[in-house]
């Protein structure tokens, strides 16, 4: 009797997975990676960020533009439709964003800038599908939740003179929207390929910065330096007293940057029911 009423569940269940994945419906996971490109990309004038170039009889200003949002992500969703047409996911991607780059040239040397971008994102969703059966197009709108890091590097060659400097910029949530169309590609009853192309708008100001590394010649600085020339606290106002000076022992204050991190780009994976 007991042997009997396992296999009346696990056929009934098997039914239940059956009709859910006949009209499109019950969860799923997905699996992705792909590649964005920028969007909404500016100029970083904080960062001093375009290329520069002095000649005995002329200057040279080129502007980089740049958005951190650019770059390699890979991720994971869960999803549930609660029939052929509606459903929703929560999905978790890391985004490895590409390295943005600009120089000073000048006649005793070159400075180097780079910068470059990681980023956890949340991104909750709704989704509406055709329901069609081999290929279903679909599209998808959601928020953006994000925590990451930025990091700029400056390399100095002044007249043979070598110095290097480091600073991780994070802290702090960013917040954004995204949308994106595509279509899976059914390959069996519970496996289907999917393709899209998305798009996220999205900006981030970090609320610290601490230099983790300066060497200058090959020796490191940073033993030597204070708290308020190490690290720093990025607020919305701050007022600076010039008879009462900030102690070098706490974390120096500048203004907020908030920094582009839009993009799109195309996304592939598998969906695999469950």
């Amino acid at each position: 009797m007991k042997n009997l009423k396992i296999l009346c569940f696990t056929v009934a269940f098997t039914c239940i997975l059956s009709v859910n994945n006949l009209f499109g419906q019950g969860a799923y996971v997905n699996i992705n990676a792909g590649y964005s490109g920028c969007m909404s990309a500016t100029n970083l004038d904080y960062f001093a960020f375009y290329n520069y170039t002095s000649a005995p009889n002329s200057t040279t200003l080129e502007q980089v533009y740049v958005s951190l949002g650019k770059g390699i992500n890979i991720g994971g969703t869960f999803g549930y439709m609660f029939n052929e047409n509606i459903g929703a996911e929560l999905g978790v991607s890391y985004l490895l964003g590409s390295k943005f780059t600009a120089m000073d040239e000048y006649e005793t040397g070159t400075t180097d800038y780079t910068l470059s971008s990681k980023m956890l994102r949340i991104n909750p969703s709704l989704v509406i599908a055709s329901g069609l059966d081999d290929i279903n197009p679909y599209a998808e709108f959601g928020l953006v939740i994000g925590m990451g890091s930025v990091t700029y590097e400056v390399d100095e060659n002044y007249d043979g003179d070598k110095s290097n400097t480091v600073i991780m910029l994070d802290g702090g949530l960013a917040l954004g929207l995204s949308a994106a169309i595509g279509a899976n590609f059914n390959i069996n009853d519970n496996m289907s390929f999917f393709a899209e192309i998305n798009m996220i708008n999205m900006s981030y100001a970090p609320t610290k910065g601490e230099y983790t590394e300066a060497t200058y010649n090959g020796t490191d600085e940073l033993p030597d330096w204070t708290t308020s020339e190490k690290e720093i606290e990025f607020v919305d106002s701050y007022t600076y007293f010039n008879d009462n000076p900030p102690s070098d022992s706490e974390p120096s204050q500048e203004l907020k940057q908030v920094l582009p991190f839009g993009s799109v780009g195309l996304n592939v994976g598998l969906r695999i029911a469950l």
